[in-house]
């Protein structure tokens, strides 16, 4: 017998669920009207799933909070893409900044020198104040930085970029993220400002998903420093190079 999805009931009328409504109707618009971008979308999820294939196979205890987080990393990934095909384009960069700092984190916990010293710190950051305040100092931005330039410099300083960039542009509420999804109207002697939630502007969603994807790349590369030999055989290094090929070619006739 075969089965099928019990039809879901439509959305009632009050404000908040015609937002969610629009919201989803826009997830499925903006993934038909840039279909170029949305395959790029999907090849970047698949190669997170070979990612978790390899991590799969891992069994050293030490790596386990690193694996918990780049799982993380990859769900990060998908939020901040729901938020962009769904036009809150300004709210899809906080998340698209956790992208990067779950990598960040992942990497610093896999080359603690002394294992577990690093995730005990990250473990119990909770049971009281010097806990928490030794748990901030060990995975300031600076430190988890540090760990990733002295690995690899070009890779650790464009995922800065991008990590700068996600701050201007509303991971915090900088004057970017919050002046440009805006409506300016003019009506006699009044002017009326008003904050636009989905954004009606293509160009400022293919922006989030570039970040999106960018932060992705950077984070699959910070990756292959944890698995460097697992990442060639299953060729993910060669996967992430392809996504870097075409990463500036689709996303060229978006740009505002």
């Amino acid at each position: 017998m075969v089965m099928t999805d019990p039809r879901l009931p439509t959305w009632e009328a009050d404000p908040l669920s015609r937002f969610l409504s629009d919201a989803q109707r826009n997830e499925r618009v903006s993934s038909l009207n840039m279909r170029d971008v949305y395959a790029l979308l999907r090849n970047v999820h698949a190669t997170f799933q070979q990612v978790a294939t390899i991590t799969e196979k891992e069994h050293s205890e030490n790596l386990l909070p690193t694996r918990f987080l780049m799982a993380r990393t990859h769900a990060a990934w998908l939020a901040a893409v729901r938020l962009g095909l769904s036009a809150q384009t300004v709210e899809a960069y906080p998340i698209v900044r956790l992208i990067v700092e779950n990598a960040w984190y992942a990497l610093h916990l896999a080359k603690d020198p002394s294992p577990p010293a690093r995730a005990k710190t990250w473990l119990n950051r909770d049971d009281d104040s010097d806990a928490e305040t030794r748990c901030a100092a060990e995975f300031s931005i600076k430190n988890v930085r540090t760990t990733h330039a002295g690995l690899d410099p070009t890779a650790e300083a464009i995922c800065h970029i991008v990590y700068k960039q996600t701050i201007g542009l509303g991971a915090h509420p900088n004057e970017r993220g919050v002046l440009m999804a805006m409506t300016r109207t003019e009506t006699g002697d009044a002017l009326t400002f008003g904050a636009v939630f989905l954004a009606t502007d293509p160009a400022l969603i293919a922006a989030a998903l570039k970040t999106a994807v960018e932060a992705a790349v950077g984070a699959l590369k910070t990756f292959h420093l944890i698995f460097p030999e697992r990442f060639k055989i299953m060729g993910v290094d060669r996967d992430v190079e392809n996504l870097v090929d075409r990463l500036n070619a689709v996303f060229k006739r978006y740009a505002a």
